[in-house]
């Protein structure tokens, strides 16, 4: 049942919301007569594993170089040095609307020194693991229904050696959003994110890529993130997030089960 909540607390709640000028007065005026309505229950915020895209054919072809990708290299990369030449942080989502361009916004983990990925070989066709990610207000009702797809290039070498990565992006697929809630998503890579999970010799490069979201309404500001971890050789998994114990568990285990016993990746508990 809706009920009122005193106008001096509805004021206050309005002027604790950040970003609050993103609301109309028609939120302002539904969520204080409704908050159970546009308040989000933090708990039932989930992401679930969909599985690999099932048709690869779907999937985007290699991107264009962003602006700020090669970094001066010289073309005499040194192998065991990996760094991301693309982006640090980009907008997958601004306020309920997709804006990323998977074409030029994405991340790498490339040989320091390198001109560019379009200077190695043996890149693999892009891969795509699909998730889906919902949220719930008070009521129960589903608020939120997103679909989207961390994209990925795998398996390049230099002269035959190493295994790096490329077009490391998120492409959201489905952006379903309830009136009177705003939702934002960004990607980040750190650049102590960025490692060498290989050996010296046989350089293997690894990077976590952070996926950041904001859920907002008159009354609530919620943010969170999940972590993905990516490697060279093709291996990834879910190391972090409102993801369920047991598939963290699972996916733990099937990459130490993948890895080399003398260069296993660092663990994320």
């Amino acid at each position: 049942m809706s009920r009122l909540i005193p106008a001096a607390l509805a004021a206050a709640l309005v002027c604790a919301a950040p970003a609050w000028s993103q609301f109309s007065a028609q939120e302002f005026t539904s969520a204080q007569k409704d908050p159970r309505a546009f308040t989000l229950d933090e708990k039932s915020v989930t992401i679930e594993k969909l599985g690999p895209v099932v048709n690869p054919s779907t999937l985007p072809t290699p991107p264009r170089a962003p602006a700020n990708e090669g970094g001066g290299g010289t073309g005499l990369p040194v192998l065991d040095q990996i760094i991301n030449t693309g982006l640090k942080i980009w907008k997958i989502i601004e306020d309920n609307k997709p804006v990323v361009d998977i074409n030029t916004q994405y991340a790498t983990a490339l040989p320091k020194g390198l001109k560019g990925w379009t200077d190695m070989a043996g890149w693999l066709p892009p891969a795509g693991m699909v998730y889906e990610m919902s949220a719930k207000n008070l009521y129960g009702m589903k608020v939120i229904d997103l679909k989207y797809q961390v994209l990925r290039t795998y398996g390049g070498s230099y002269d035959g050696t190493g295994r790096y990565l490329t077009a490391v992006t998120i492409q959201p697929l489905l952006v379903n959003v309830a009136w009177g809630y705003h939702f934002s998503m960004e990607s980040s890579v750190p650049d102590t994110s960025v490692v060498n999970v290989g050996t010296s010799a046989d350089p293997v490069a690894g990077l976590t890529a952070q996926l950041g979201w904001t859920i907002s309404t008159p009354l609530k500001y919620s943010s969170g993130q999940s972590l993905y971890f990516l490697q060279g050789d093709g291996a990834f998994r879910e190391v972090g997030g409102p993801f369920s114990a047991e598939s963290l568990k699972k996916a733990r285990v099937a990459a130490e089960s993948i890895a080399p016993s003398d260069s296993k990746p660092a663990r994320f508990d």
